[in-house]
């Protein structure tokens, strides 16, 4: 911990460009060294430089006659070049080689029989005109050499016309027929050593030395400055050959080349010394620099073709030919069209041949128009893939400027929307039969959004209400409304869609509507919320309810007619107990289909089948009550069984769970570790527990569930060893004047109920050997439990 205190954490650039200054500094350490080690090789030094100087001479002799020799023989090759050639013409081109190279003395044409017809300048070489070159032994025998070799020859060192040192370039100019090659002539250059050293060795190169020059051992030029010299150990010489002739330059250097070369050679190590430090520093600098920018670039690159891998389709560069030869494609091609990324970028595959025939042409006329306006291009269409099955892309590309050439080539992205565009008709077709489910029910549906405007009307609601779906579109659905309350129904949409908080939503509720002609009418009104991410939804489920009020008075009058009739005889006990025991599972069922409409409306088609199911069960419990009231009927054994209390309740908790739901209640199952299996009809005793259920679900409802939305279901073992079930609620309760009647007929706390479920419910348990009891729940509610003997292994308990 100690050490990471001290520890220095530099950005990437920093730490670069402190290896840089620290490699610098190195290589000017190094630079001195090498300074200091060169001062003691000072004699070694001078030798290299002479020895350097005479390879130069050499090398720039070599080269310059090589030059010269090869001008000479394309001069030579002009076609134009005879014997009827005009003297302009003679003069344009030997001017032209002439003054291409410093150091002729003289350009010459000699015809077959070895005379000068032509030369130049003819100023200082009149002379030369017609002269024969039998009178020259010398360049006579390089004539005939090349005569008889057909190349370039060079004349050893002769004296010239005027006396002067030199040597001659004979090069023949050949006319080729099909059978042979004649000699027309010679082209001759004349090069003279004095004037030809200067213009071809620089005065620099020799004013520190002086310069021998020897041909086959024949001195040909020598430096004539008088000067003094170093000791002939400094004596430095180079031989190379030309034509066969073999050329020797020795070079000594002057006294005072020792200590200018020395200071110039310190001064320039110490310039370079400093230039390469920095220039090493700026390298390494700039490597390193290029190493991180690489890694970066690498890293990037990395996570460019990551990012490609991932996505859901191909991106891809094409250039812009006949069938778009794809120069970069993703790995996503595989998975899109069955071809590997090397098959596309190999041109192995071409796009354009995997493009439907129907859709080629359009797909053409896209990308081209985009290619004339420089814009982007969208467009959808159908490709064959490797396995010959025909899927719909999107595309969506660009040209772009080429950086190899002034064309353009097209970049852009393709993607697989065959499972997109069949959810979009599967949608539709999901639509549409939603609508036509909705337009067929017997009760008004209506769709309203956040602001109470009215989007879906279907043609139950049009007989209802008697508007027209155009009649009523985007109109606040208020209009269906009677005061007072069109005048609130604003205010209470926009608390619920601050606030949350419910009256009408989620719960069923008796209202009145108003229809076109002004007249009102009760309905049955259930409220659901359409959840989207973009606004809310609710949808509406009404039911005119005026023939149900017209029977439920009717009802009213005959059950007051009735109260004063004396019919309390037991068939009429009967006749009422299987009517409330049918009832029930009636009800479930009618709950259930409405559950089972919201469900289709919303799209929730998986769920139905549960729906179904349930419906079926309540539908065979309706048949089972009546099955065991006729046996009731007459005497003989009943359908009784045995089974564990844990699941006789846990069925009826399912039965129970969506009537619980809808009233926003829950049900809590509580049971016990013990045996506690009993003989019982089943259905009979969970049509009791059921009975119960709802008694205390209705009891808490009727006060808004304000002591708490949960009703507990509980199984024990009693003192006497009994099983004992219990349904605890938190309703308002049983009132004092109704606890003595609770258990006979007719006795109710309810506004529309009947006051035989209890009867009955008692009659049951004690059928079965057991008790049902009551009483009050602390702080509030009820606690309603019967008990039944537990079964014993071997002994029925049928009474």
């Amino acid at each position: 911990m100690e050490s990471d205190k001290w520890r220095i954490s530099f950005s990437p650039q920093v730490a670069i460009l402190w290896y840089s200054v620290i490699a610098g500094i190195f290589s000017a350490s190094l630079i001195a060294f090498i300074v200091l080690y060169i001062e003691t090789q000072e004699r070694a030094h001078i030798d290299r430089v002479t020895q350097s100087v005479a390879d130069g001479i050499k090398t720039l002799l070599e080269e310059d006659i090589h030059r010269r020799m090869v001008s000479l023989t394309e001069f030579s090759g002009v076609s134009a070049i005879s014997n009827n050639m005009s003297d302009d013409e003679w003069e344009l081109l030997s001017k032209s080689l002439y003054y291409s190279k410093q150091g002729y003395h003289s350009i010459g044409w000699l015809d077959s029989s070895f005379n000068v017809r032509r030369i130049l300048p003819i100023e200082g070489n009149e002379t030369s005109v017609d002269f024969d070159l039998a009178f020259q032994p010398l360049a006579l025998l390089s004539e005939l050499k090349s005569q008889q070799q057909k190349s370039a020859v060079i004349t050893v060192p002769l004296n010239s016309l005027e006396g002067k040192l030199g040597l001659g370039i004979y090069v023949p100019v050949l006319k080729t027929t099909p059978s042979s090659r004649k000699i027309e002539g010679f082209i001759v250059s004349v090069i003279l050593f004095d004037p030809y050293i200067k213009s071809v060795l620089p005065t620099y190169l020799i004013a520190e030395h002086k310069l021998t020059l020897f041909i086959d051992e024949q001195k040909v030029y020598s430096d004539q400055i008088n000067q003094s010299y170093i000791s002939n150990a400094s004596n430095r010489q180079t031989s190379f050959e030309i034509m066969g002739q073999r050329w020797q330059v020795n070079l000594m250097p002057n006294s005072e080349f020792r200590p200018f070369t020395l200071f110039r050679m310190f001064s320039l190590l110490i310039v370079l010394g400093i230039l390469l430090s920095f220039f090493i520093t700026l390298a390494v600098y700039t490597l390193m620099s290029a190493r991180n920018k690489t890694k970066l670039t690498k890293d990037d690159l990395k996570k460019t073709a990551q990012l490609l891998k991932n996505l859901p389709g191909m991106a891809y560069q094409a250039f812009n030919r006949t069938n778009r030869p794809m120069i970069f494609v993703s790995e996503g091609c595989k998975l899109l069209t069955g071809h590997s990324k090397k098959q596309f970028e190999k041109h192995n595959i071409l796009w354009g041949k995997l493009i439907h025939p129907r859709d080629y042409q359009r797909v053409c006329q896209t990308i081209n128009h985009a290619l004339k306006t420089n814009r982007l291009f969208e467009l959808e269409y159908r490709i064959i893939t490797k396995n010959n099955d025909v899927r719909l892309i999107w595309e969506r590309g660009e040209p772009v400027s080429s950086i190899v050439n002034d064309d353009f080539i097209i970049e852009g992205f393709i993607t697989d929307i065959t499972s997109i565009k069949q959810a979009e008709v599967d949608l539709l077709q999901s639509y549409a039969f939603s609508e036509a489910i909705v337009d067929s029910v017997v009760d008004a549906v209506i769709t309203i959004n956040n602001n109470g405007q009215i989007q879906s009307f279907n043609n139950t609601a049009q007989n209802m209400f008697g508007y027209s779906f155009d009649e009523v579109k985007d109109i606040n659905v208020k209009i269906l409304m009677p005061q007072p309350y069109s005048d609130h129904h604003d205010q209470y949409l926009a608390q619920y869609i601050v606030t949350n908080e419910t009256h009408i939503i989620g719960n069923g509720r008796e209202l009145v509507a108003k229809r076109k002609d002004g007249t009102t009418f009760p309905i049955h009104l259930s409220v659901s919320e359409i959840h989207n991410n973009e606004k809310k939804m609710f949808v509406g489920v009404i039911k005119d309810i005026t023939q149900q009020r017209t029977l439920e008075n009717e009802a009213i009058s005959h059950i007051e007619q009735m109260a004063h009739a004396d019919r309390l005889n037991a068939l009429g006990e009967m006749a009422a107990g299987i009517a409330h025991e049918i009832n029930q599972p009636l009800t479930a069922i009618s709950l259930f289909s409405q559950t089972g409409k919201n469900f289709s409306e919303k799209g929730k088609f998986e769920r139905l089948p549960e729906i179904f199911e349930k419906i079926s069960l309540h539908a065979r419990r309706a048949g089972s009550v009546l099955e065991r009231v006729q046996l009731m009927t007459r005497q003989g054994d009943r359908s009784k069984e045995v089974i564990a209390s844990t699941i006789l309740i846990d069925e009826v908790k399912k039965l129970a769970e969506s009537e619980a739901r809808l009233c926003d209640i829950s049900i809590q199952l509580l049971t016990c570790k013990e045996n506690t299996n009993v003989f019982v009809d089943r259905v009979q005793i969970q049509q009791v527990i059921l009975n119960l259920l709802r008694n205390g679900m209705e009891a808490m409802q009727s006060i808004a569930c304000k002591n708490g939305a949960l009703i507990k279901l509980q199984i024990r073992i009693n003192a006497e060893n009994n099983v004992e079930i219990s349904v605890v609620d938190t309703g308002g309760g049983i009132p004092k004047t109704m606890i003595d009647t609770l258990f006979t007929p007719f006795s109710t706390t309810k506004k529309n109920g009947t006051g035989i479920g209890l009867s009955i419910s008692k009659s049951i348990v004690e059928e079965h050997g057991g008790h049902i009891h009551f009483s009050d729940n602390k702080p509030a509610g009820a606690i309603f439990y019967f008990t039944l003997p537990i079964h014993e292994e071997g002994i029925p308990n049928d009474k």
